[in-house]
């Protein structure tokens, strides 16, 4: 392999941080990065559908929840089912953008997305903390301006978010197998729906496969 091809680097940045999403403590704080963007999806579906957000929780075994107010079954259904999704479609648009040598926006937006939830959102004292966290190293690599540093913290951050997209999916699998009743988005959107959270969950694993390929595609690994 050639070490010195961007796209190859990419594939390597992206082993890596999967590697490093999977150590003990600093996975757990790594994996807060798709936690993040997947509560912003519900979060940002709950504000276009005319409905109200109460709170975001950031949790240190990398859960999350989105409390939010709904008008109605189809606003609540649209909250429920985005945050799976949202995270995937967000894994894609990251790794398009290192396609496209534009590395410094990833920087943007993930810093934009953590200030806001900041902000406006986040109140438990885990969640204030990570995101302070996460916007100081965002920072911190916009302020060195190293573009070997940023590029390779925006491949691993983009990812653990596309890896975090497909794991958490099937970890909900196992979850909605053993135990319905805990089984999150599945769980809620059986409710409204009255289709099993199973159902639901091999939904979600099968949209983040589709995902995961549509970068498989973009980078032509195979």
């Amino acid at each position: 392999m050639d070490f010195t091809n961007k796209d190859n680097l990419t594939i390597i940045l992206l082993i890596a941080g999967f590697l490093l999403s999977r150590i003990p403590v600093i996975g757990k704080y790594v994996r807060g990065v798709n936690t993040l963007i997947h509560e912003t999806g519900h979060a940002l579906m709950a504000l276009i559908t005319s409905g109200e957000v109460l709170a975001v929780e950031l949790f240190s075994d990398t859960s999350g929840t989105t409390i939010t107010k709904s008008k109605g079954k189809f606003g609540q259904f649209l909250i429920a089912i985005c945050g799976y999704p949202f995270s995937s479609a967000a894994a894609l648009l990251l790794f398009y953008l290192i396609k496209i040598d534009a590395q410094l926006y990833i920087v943007l937006i993930l810093t934009a997305i953590a200030i806001l939830n900041l902000i406006f959102l986040v109140r438990n004292w885990y969640g204030i903390f990570w995101l302070l966290s996460f916007i100081a190293i965002l920072i911190g690599v916009w302020y060195n301006g190293n573009q070997t540093l940023i590029f390779a913290t925006t491949v691993m951050f983009s990812g653990i978010v596309l890896t975090e997209s497909i794991y958490s999916a099937l970890q909900l699998v196992i979850i909605a197998f053993k135990n319905p009743s805990n089984s999150g988005d599945a769980k809620n959107l059986s409710g409204i729906t009255f289709i099993p959270p199973i159902i639901w969950a091999f939904f979600f694993l099968l949209q983040s496969i589709y995902f995961a390929y549509c970068v498989v595609k973009l980078y032509s690994i195979f």
